[in-house]
């Protein structure tokens, strides 16, 4: 192979990569953004629901706020690594997140476990489809991070799932 024919396709490889790099940047900051909205409404849930499943639900979303708030910092610095600033306003996390707010409204458990059923099955599917693109960089921390995130959501949509037969 001549060297002119070598650099165009080390062009194209690169182009492809760097084609790559974004997607797998933007899917993290919609993972970020998601994260946060969640966090904040987790907060809104602990904080106003009400009636029967209170105690359990009041509990739970403590501890799920604390462990977003793990995989919110995690994802972050995994953006970092790559080069890139993530996305850190309300604005932005807003404009990119595909889960959406909760008024700060009294609420019951069954609602609460059916809106994160929901909002985590959501954000199961687009880690889904990041881990499709991850797993040709061979990046075992970025496939390991999207792993641990598809496990904690399927395991909270299995939870949440399991609370409305009660």
């Amino acid at each position: 192979m001549n060297n002119e024919m070598h650099e165009n396709m080390s062009g194209m490889e690169n182009k492809e990569n760097k084609e790559n790099m974004m997607m797998i940047v933007e899917g993290l900051n919609m993972c970020l953004a998601n994260l946060n909205i969640m966090y904040v409404k987790l907060h809104n849930f602990h904080w106003n629901v009400v009636g029967m499943g209170f105690f359990d639900m009041h509990e739970k979303t403590q501890e799920l706020y604390e462990q977003v708030a793990e995989m919110f910092d995690r994802v972050a610095e995994k953006i970092r690594m790559y080069g890139y600033n993530p996305l850190a306003s309300m604005h932005s996390y807003l404009r990119v997140g595909t889960i959406k707010e909760a008024p700060s409204e009294e609420i019951n458990a069954t609602t609460v476990a059916n809106i994160l059923a929901d909002d985590f099955s959501q954000m199961l599917m687009e880690l889904q489809n990041l881990d499709e693109i991850a797993v040709d960089t061979h990046d075992e921390c970025l496939i390991n991070l999207i792993a641990d995130g598809m496990c904690f959501l399927q395991k909270n949509i299995w939870m949440m799932n399991a609370y409305k037969t009660r």
